[in-house]
């Protein structure tokens, strides 16, 4: 299927603004330039409560709390941006749609990024924290047999990697996980890569450039918490979602991830937008498809989550 018009004018409106490339500039500059973009991550209502957490030796959390009495379902949300780029201000929109939209809370993680703190930084605050919140559910008003993990490109990856360490600790209980867009492979010669190497926002050697901030040891990129599809089995994971963009780099690998899945007997269900791009989800505003997609997924997490009612 043909790119979406919409995708089309966005890469055009991004290509006339001439921005530097992330992986030509400092990490810290990178970050300012992707914060900056606030206004094309779209807008959302506001959440019937938030609260910062500080987890004692752990990440920030945000907590989104949707209308409504008694616990709730909740989302742990690690947002995207090549474990380097990205926070919780970024991510603030997207969360509160998904609160709001599928009447759960979400709680979102402010990780350590790369480079600054390598692997397994980042899949260790994820963990710390979706521990925190299944110890502390009573106090934060969430029902701990129904909380999930979910997570944008590296977020993505950093949730299916929670669930692997999760299923091998045996706590916390994972109800399901949402994987929009994500990374599972460090490999970057599939053929998605090649196909969509450039031009169509995530380049191939941006991912190159993320997996050296994020894993600069290259053995130790096949580790299961890093590239999620080397797990030596998927037995025993949650129930999955996964979100797909036809022309992404990353589609072969979001793929092969479903489909071992699969063979493993985890129930998957994918919501696949051929015609868009790596990203759109979060990059809202200027998608039409994203308000569906978005539609999509927070219907599919009631429907899921209400089986446990």
């Amino acid at each position: 299927m043909s790119l979406d018009p919409q995708a089309s004018a966005f890469l055009a409106a991004i290509a006339e603004l001439d921005l530097p490339k992330y992986e030509d500039l400092p990490a810290d500059q990178g970050r300012e330039i992707f914060v900056s973009l606030t206004d094309i991550f779209g807008t959302a209502p506001k959440a019937a409560f938030q609260q910062e957490i500080e987890v004692p030796g752990g990440p920030k959390l945000r907590l989104y709390r949707a209308v409504g009495q008694g616990p709730q379902p909740c989302v742990m949300y690690f947002h995207g941006g090549g474990w380097v780029l990205g926070n919780i201000e970024t991510h603030d929109a997207l969360c509160r749609r998904i609160s709001a939209q599928a009447g759960v809370t979400v709680v979102s993680v402010e990780y350590r990024p790369a480079p600054d703190d390598v692997f397994p930084a980042a899949i260790n605050d994820c963990y710390t924290a979706t521990r925190y919140v299944s110890d502390h559910a009573s106090t934060l008003q969430i029902d701990q047999s129904r909380i999930a993990v979910a997570g944008d490109s590296a977020g993505g990856n950093l949730a299916a990697a929670v669930s692997l360490k999760a299923r091998d600790e045996e706590a916390p209980p994972i109800h399901s996980q949402w994987l929009i867009y994500p990374i599972t492979d460090a490999n970057t010669e599939t053929g998605s890569y090649h196909k969509f190497a450039d031009g169509y926002g995530l380049t191939k050697n941006l991912m190159a450039w993320f997996w050296d901030q994020y894993v600069p040891n290259v053995e130790e990129r096949e580790h299961p918490l890093a590239s999620p599809l080397h797990a030596a089995s998927l037995s025993g994971l949650p129930p999955t979602y996964l979100v797909s963009a036809g022309y992404d780099v990353l589609y072969d690998e979001g793929q092969a991830y479903a489909e071992r899945l699969r063979h493993a007997g985890v129930p998957v269900t994918e919501q696949a937008h051929p015609t868009m791009l790596h990203g759109f989800l979060h990059t809202s505003e200027p998608f039409d498809e994203a308000v569906t997609a978005m539609s999509q997924l927070t219907s599919a997490m009631k429907g899921l989550f209400a089986t446990q009612d």
